[in-house]
């Protein structure tokens, strides 16, 4: 694994402290935006100037993206959050711009400069107010440092540490573990390296990051090639590219770009194999990643070896071999050496040869790399072999197989598959457990809807059974009604009889014997007041048959009996009248008792002003106002002095018959004014 790819794991985790209040600020989430917005959105908040925590990270986040795509851009912002950092005195962003710039430098070369750097972030992260994400950061950043440097004993102690910093199971320890795994494949350890890669690839899976999963698929194919296994390799690698293409990880797509290009090599692919090869030296070229192209390099001279192309292979490793001197790495300056050695044996002499070789091999044993130092016991071999020296060849033979055996072993590929398939297996039984969960969550969700289809049945049974009760009360209180309104007519109907006509029919009986004993001209008069009251019966029982007959239970039949009973008063006296009635009294339903008693209280009170007014015209008016009928009969006659005449058994009679139906009877008059009675009786 090369830094910046290490590096973005292990800063990640501390550059997203801030990163929700930032993206708050900003008004989107990271991964609901695209890329290029999240960037754009960074430089905007940078380009604020505030000169605040917000606008340092906003700083440290750009020299985050830009590490993996455009390597001076990287730069830049990082030595803008150091400047702001500065300036305000943030330790925070101290940090982080010190571990950025060391990872610039290192991939442009400057060894010295970043060296410098990780020398300027060891203050920071030891000292008493440092938190310990700031110390995990400075770790992770030396470790990563000097296993690029090809010291890989070096460089695990600091990756080791952070273990115990990083417990949270989040993308900081994920990314730890997969820079420890990556140490331990180029220390030869595979089934280490295998067991740390799994770790950090079942972390980055859960938490749903994609860069991570990228870089541990990656990682998983180094191991397999390393081991041989190139067709698993090859799987890892593609589903490693897959991923970064996704993500535009063009830094990530060089090594994955080479490690393709590795396996096609081994299968003997070389048309593709090239094709991969040169994807990744223009990648690294672009990005000005001299590293990168060294490892490029080195790994295309080995297809044009293969090929049998020595010229081509021999330029190659030299451009190689200047590139890995400048970045600093000793172990692959080693390996590119020993490369052009073999490729130059004819040409060289064989103490120097000897002497390079051997001088090859102390230089991988000290960097720990197993691997490495397997292939030069190898070329010791062949090197002592090609000038007759069995023994020697025989000894660094010997050691050569030791050493496969030790580091590319059956056992160890055994134990790899076993681990990988460990990873799987965990993997699918979390999987199978989610399957039940859901399943007890279906099942749950089951019972909750079975328990809320009963809980509505029941509602339902419940609102049918109240409802019918309710229909029952309603159709009972009607009834009761109804036989309290028959009871209320019959009594008054059996009032009116004894009280209207009982009298009169007494009356007529008193005068008619009266007629019957008289036998002088007298009897006359008797007979002409039989007849008057006999009229007055009929006109009463007229009356009382008309209010109970069910076919006058429209108002507008009361209006018609009030028009009949006005023209039949009025017309012979000579008395106009007028009568308006709006359309809203014609279609209202009333009861038996304020029908009669309305019209009866209109009868009176024209009949009143007929015999008493004697004025020339009578208004009547009839319409609904607030909820009630109201009726008005004005005349334009003399009128009475109310304080002083006092009222007759006819206005009494109206005024008992308005407080039956709850109604007011109201009546305005004065000397030469006219009268007015006013009637208002409630609807409902």
């Amino acid at each position: 694994m090369n830094l910046p790819q290490d590096i973005t794991s292990s800063t990640g985790r501390y550059l997203r402290i801030l990163n929700f209040c930032l993206l708050a600020t900003v008004g989107c989430v990271q991964y609901g935006y695209s890329q290029s917005n999240y960037i754009d959105s960074l430089q905007q908040i940078a380009s604020l100037q505030k000169h605040d925590s917000i606008e340092i990270q906003a700083l440290l986040n750009l020299s985050n993206e830009f590490l993996r795509k455009d390597i001076a851009k990287s730069k830049m912002y990082a030595f803008q959050a150091l400047k702001v950092s500065n300036a305000i005195d943030k330790d925070f962003g101290k940090n982080g711009a010190y571990i950025y710039l060391v990872a610039v430098c290192q991939n442009e070369g400057k060894i010295d400069s970043a060296q410098f750097y990780l020398n300027q972030a060891y203050p920071i992260a030891t000292a008493k107010t440092a938190s310990p994400k700031m110390m995990a950061n400075y770790n992770q950043s030396a470790g990563l440092f000097y296993k690029n440097l090809g010291e890989y004993k070096k460089a695990l102690p600091y990756l080791l540490d952070n273990l115990n910093l990083l417990k949270k199971e989040d993308e900081g320890r994920a990314g730890n573990l997969l820079n420890i795994g990556n140490t331990y494949i180029n220390l030869g350890d595979f089934k280490n390296a295998a067991t740390y890669q799994l770790q950090a690839l079942a972390i980055f899976e859960k938490i749903g990051n994609k860069r991570g999963q990228s870089f541990g698929y990656h990682s998983l194919g180094r191991i397999f090639l390393e081991l041989n296994q190139t067709k698993r390799a090859r799987d890892y690698y593609e589903r490693s590219a897959a991923l970064k293409k996704e993500l535009d990880d063009k830094r990530g797509l060089i090594t994955t770009r080479t490690g393709l290009g590795d396996v096609n090599r081994e299968l003997n692919q070389f048309n593709q194999s090239e094709y991969n090869y040169s994807l990744a030296l223009q990648g690294a070229q672009e990005m000005k990643l001299q590293t990168e192209e060294a490892r490029v390099l080195h790994q295309y001279a080995l297809l044009d070896k293969k090929m049998g192309n020595l010229a081509k292979a021999d330029e190659k490793m030299t451009r190689s071999l200047a590139l890995a001197k400048l970045s600093g790495d000793s172990t692959m300056t080693a390996q590119v050496r020993s490369q052009l050695i073999g490729l130059r044996l004819s040409e060289q002499n064989e103490k120097q040869i000897e002497s390079s070789l051997i001088s090859n091999l102390n230089t991988v044993i000290n960097s720990g790399d197993r691997g490495a130092e397997a292939i030069e016991y190898s070329r010791l071999s062949d090197y002592y072999a090609a000038n007759k020296q069995f023994d020697k060849a025989y000894e660094y033979e010997k050691k050569y197989e030791e050493l496969k055996d030790t580091v590319q072993g059956s056992v160890v590929v055994l134990q790899i598959r076993k681990l990988e398939e460990q990873f799987e297996t965990e993997k699918k039984e979390k999987e199978i457990a989610l399957l039940k969960k859901d399943k007890e969550l279906h099942q749950l969700e089951l019972s909750r809807e079975r328990a809320n289809v009963a809980i509505i049945v029941v509602i339902l049974i419940s609102v049918v059974i109240i409802s019918a009760l309710l229909i029952n009360r309603y159709r009972v209180t009607n009834k009761a009604k109804r036989i309290l309104e028959m009871e209320r007519m019959r009594n008054g109907i059996a009032r009116d009889l004894h009280d209207d006509i009982g009298s009169t029919l007494s009356s007529i009986n008193i005068l008619s014997q009266l007629a019957l004993q008289t036998n002088n001209g007298e009897s006359i008069k008797y007979f002409q007041r039989i007849h008057e009251h006999s009229g007055q019966i009929m006109e009463r029982m007229s009356d009382i048959v008309w209010s109970i007959n069910p076919n006058n239970d429209s108002f507008d039949q009361v209006i018609v009996k009030m028009k009949e009973f006005a023209g039949e008063i009025l017309e012979p006296k000579n008395i106009s009248y007028s009568f308006e009635e709006a359309d809203a009294v014609r279609h209202l339903a009333l009861t038996i008792e304020k029908r009669k008693n309305i019209f009866l209280i209109f009868k009176e009170a024209v009949n009143n002003a007929a015999k008493y007014s004697e004025g020339s015209l009578i208004t009547i008016r009839i319409w609904v106002e607030s909820e009630k009928i109201q009726l008005s009969i004005s005349d334009n006659g003399n009128g009475f002095d109310a304080m002083t005449v006092k009222p007759g058994n006819g206005l009494k009679n109206m005024e008992a018959r308005a407080a039956n139906i709850f109604g007011t009877l109201q009546r305005t008059s004065g000397s030469g004014a006219g009268t007015s009675i006013k009637l208002e009786v409630p609807i409902t």
